[in-house]
């Protein structure tokens, strides 16, 4: 038995619709538009330098109150530390010379540090600040821890006593001097 082909059925035409030639993806909306991010971030700016300037005015105004210590005050408190040193006579010359020098650093303005003994005390000699008696004296105290730094002299209380009497004198001196300087 032959089955009989039947023509299979077709299917009708499509009716006539739109072109598809103008057809497009699917548009993209962005979510902000640019006058909305150019106003955040006029916004955001200006907001951070306004708490930059108001963190510096902070800042400014801690600083100008805290209680400014006189360069000389600092190096007697030095110069008392190193009075305290019992019987190391190398680590009291030590302090004794750097309080001093950092009194003319700081207080005087005249370089003390990375030079030895004589070469500040030679760039002392064109000073008109300090007299010639402040520069013997000076020389004396330098000459003194000098020898206990380099030469391990042993020294005795009055002898470190004397030392921190005549560094006191001469800060003192020097302030005075300042003072009456023409400025």
């Amino acid at each position: 038995m032959l089955l009989a082909q039947t023509p299979t059925p077709q299917m009708p035409p499509l009716p006539e619709g739109p072109s598809l030639d103008r057809v497009r993806g699917p548009v993209e909306i962005p979510l902000l538009e640019t006058w909305q991010v150019l106003t955040a971030g006029t916004i955001v700016l200006v907001v951070s330098i306004l708490l930059l300037w108001l963190c510096i005015r902070y800042l400014r105004k801690e600083s100008s109150q805290k209680p400014q210590i006189s360069p000389s005050k600092v190096a007697i408190d030095e110069l008392n530390a190193a009075a305290k040193l019992a019987n190391d006579d190398d680590r009291f010359a030590v302090q004794a010379s750097a309080a001093l020098r950092r009194y003319f650093e700081d207080g005087l303005h005249i370089p003390s540090y990375g030079r030895t003994s004589e070469e500040f005390l030679r760039s002392l000699k064109g000073n008109t600040l300090l007299n010639a008696s402040f520069n013997e004296s000076l020389e004396r105290f330098f000459a003194q821890c000098d020898a206990m730094k380099f030469a391990r002299k042993s020294s005795s209380t009055e002898e470190r006593s004397a030392l921190i009497s005549a560094a006191k004198q001469l800060i003192d001196i020097a302030d005075k001097t300042k003072e009456n300087a023409p400025k």
